[in-house]
């Protein structure tokens, strides 16, 4: 305000001398209007100020927010980049573990399919075991009856022949 007002006292009077006289007579002149206009003008650039420095302290915590949601995000990334690593890893072992069991119930298959190979080979063996055990209890008896033929034709007296 006094910028403006210096600049007309200027304009009004040449001598440099009388220049603020020239500004006291002006504000002596413009009276309470004057007076008003000059306050409203410092009041303004006081409001001017403090909006200037609403405006850093709000850059400030525009910026301290935005640091600090950036800090959070990078720490959810990490978070969700450590349990994704975490549930791969979870199910690779689950695979490891589900490629043994396969593995087993394979091998337990074949082991299974060789006992009742073994198995069927047994019986099949204590058949013939059995039917040779009936062959010769058919020729223990032939040759019981053939020793008992013999032994009672002895008793009685004749020699037998074997091919009776």
């Amino acid at each position: 305000m006094i910028e403006p007002l210096l600049l007309f006292a200027q304009a009004q009077t040449p001598d440099a001398a009388n220049v603020s006289a020239s500004i006291t007579s002006l504000v002596g002149s413009l009276g309470a209007a004057g007076a008003a206009v000059a306050v409203t003008y410092y009041f303004l650039g006081f409001l001017k100020d403090q909006a200037e420095k609403q405006g850093r302290l709000f850059q400030d915590f525009k910026d301290y927010h935005a640091e600090s949601q950036r800090k959070f995000q990078e720490q959810l990334d990490r978070l969700t980049d450590r349990q994704e690593q975490s549930q791969r890893a979870f199910q690779d072992q689950v695979g490891r573990i589900t490629e043994s069991q396969g593995a087993l119930l394979r091998d337990a298959s074949t082991a299974m399919k060789s006992v009742e190979r073994t198995l069927d080979a047994s019986t099949e063996t204590i058949r013939g075991i059995e039917k040779t055990m009936n062959n010769l209890g058919a020729a223990m008896g032939s040759i019981e009856q053939v020793v008992g033929r013999i032994s009672t034709k002895r008793k009685r007296g004749t020699t037998p022949r074997l091919h009776e």
